[in-house]
């Protein structure tokens, strides 16, 4: 199985402007049919990006419904889904993946289970990764983030063990090392194990340097065309032009690593004129943070819409 090149966009959540933050639905599909036609190789449901920390296990099924039968109904019914299920049990894990296959997702994303982290040896790891991959009805993305995971950081051996279970089928690096990306994709093909990064800001230097298929980019969920483009441009070999627009992503990364989802929200409200607020105890974007994303993103924002 060869995942897709390109950007995967994890998507952010939405939240009616109400005491009670209701999810919003509406805004959930439209948001998913927008990033789809921009042509982006798949959406990432309950990623970091989407506050699922901050969702009820209800309100998870009826965000990861809602954007498989956007999608279906738009005529993007092959577009794939993959949907962060990772939580600290194993067996909750589990019966993540079990319902997340049953609402429409193509791939579970599993971060690694950092609350009782100095318990995590490799050993157990692998037993953890290996445990639910095997119950698993789709097939496992690793993801490795040490800031949502107590500071726990995969190793190259370790994820070379897990590389080779059968229904392990890649990674998102989202630890910023492009040394352990260019690892794994000289042990693995792209068909036997997907190398992913976890930013736009390296999104060429992975193609290009590094070997992944691309990237996990929140940025996408601002200016999905940008991103995109820059891997159109990489596969039709015109790299002096690739290198120019990401240039122009690199200068909007700090979006992504300053901004955080509030970031990230303000820019959707700012110049696509969605997105709702974010759920407490997040906190609103200040006027700061909003003068500061149009500094950041505004000359990317004046080629995206073209």
């Amino acid at each position: 199985m060869v995942l897709p090149t390109g950007v995967f966009v994890p998507t952010l959540a939405f939240f009616l402007d109400t005491p009670a933050q209701e999810v919003d639905l509406p805004t959930t599909a439209k948001h998913a049919i927008f990033l789809a036609k921009a042509g982006v190789a798949g959406l990432t449901v309950h990623g970091t990006t989407g506050e699922p920390a901050l969702l009820s296990r209800e309100e998870k099924r009826a965000i990861l419904k809602c954007t498989r039968e956007a999608l279906d109904g738009a005529g993007f019914k092959d577009l794939p889904i993959v949907s962060g299920v990772g939580v600290s049990s194993t067996w909750e894990t589990i019966d993540l993946c079990k319902e997340a296959a049953s609402l429409g997702a193509n791939y579970a994303l599993v971060v690694g289970p950092g609350m009782y982290k100095g318990a995590m040896t490799d050993d157990a790891l692998e037993a953890y990764f290996v445990e639910v991959a095997d119950a698993s009805p789709i097939p496992v993305l690793l993801y490795n983030f040490p800031g949502i995971s107590n500071g726990l950081d995969l190793d190259v051996p370790l994820i070379r063990k897990l590389a080779k279970h059968n229904n392990i089928v890649g990674i998102k690096l989202s630890c910023g090392s492009v040394g352990k990306a260019a690892r794994l994709t000289s042990l693995f093909s792209p068909s036997e194990f997907a190398v992913y990064g976890g930013l736009a800001d390296t999104l060429l230097h992975g193609l290009m340097a590094s070997g992944t298929l691309g990237a996990v980019s929140g940025l996408g969920n601002i200016a999905p065309h940008a991103c995109v483009r820059v891997v159109k441009l990489f596969q039709e070999g015109k790299i002096a032009e690739a290198q120019k627009a990401q240039g122009e992503l690199s200068m909007a990364g700090e979006i992504e690593l300053k901004g955080g989802v509030p970031g990230m929200r303000a820019g959707l409200v700012r110049y696509h004129q969605y997105g709702g607020v974010c759920r407490r105890p997040i906190p609103q974007p200040t006027e700061a943070l909003k003068t500061a994303v149009e500094g950041w993103i505004g000359h990317l924002m004046d080629r995206e819409n073209l």
